[in-house]
């Protein structure tokens, strides 16, 4: 079986390993498997202004090293085995599985605090929450994606070739997705049209 397992978002690079030889195998559909993990990041303050003063200094940071009140990342690993036949080498059982990460801001109010400001921060955490979904709606969609593109590759002469091959289709696909991640914060500004900017 070999193994592909892309860098989290923003993709910069493709990382494939090969973990095991490969080994013929059937034509099987395969399965994908989605973990979803959600982690969080303490704050505090007693007030709005000191709420945005945690949010842009503890914020997550992307690739980039630019921070972000919240944020989603995945993980994305394919394995897979051969089909060989006297038409070549295809593409046997694929199986796909992604972890995608969501971190979010937690703030423990004071029980002094104003209700007020409770209120507005249950509501944007609600809706940044409600933000990073669609960021993982887009790392969801690409598993279908790859799998039909996958068994689009057909049969190679031989079953390196169709592991090149394979590859190359990874990197395009993960430039497509980075592509679509980058033109969700567009066209979002980042969340804050969907949310506002918390001050």
């Amino acid at each position: 079986m070999r193994t592909g397992a892309p860098d989290p978002f923003p993709i910069l690079a493709l990382v494939c390993s090969v973990l095991c030889a490969c080994a013929p195998g059937g034509k099987g559909e395969g399965n994908d498997t989605v973990t979803d993990k959600s982690e969080d990041y303490p704050i505090a303050g007693s007030s709005a202004r000191d709420l945005r003063w945690a949010l842009d200094r503890l914020g997550p940071k992307n690739e980039e090293g630019e921070r972000h009140d919240a944020i989603t990342r995945w993980r994305f690993e394919y394995t897979y085995g051969f089909d060989e036949s006297r038409g070549g080498c295809a593409v046997g059982d694929l199986d796909l599985n992604a972890q995608i990460t969501t971190i979010l801001p937690r703030w423990t109010a004071d029980p002094g605090a104003p209700s007020d400001l409770v209120t507005r921060w249950a509501a944007y955490v609600d809706c940044a929450r409600l933000h990073e979904s669609g960021h993982r709606r887009i790392y969801l969609d690409s598993l279908p994606q790859f799998r039909r593109r996958a068994r689009g590759l057909g049969a190679r002469p031989t079953c390196d070739e169709l592991s090149t091959a394979l590859d190359a289709l990874a990197h395009a696909l993960l430039e497509e997705i980075k592509g679509l991640q980058v033109a969700y914060e567009t066209r979002t500004d980042h969340g804050y049209a969907q949310c506002g900017h918390f001050q």
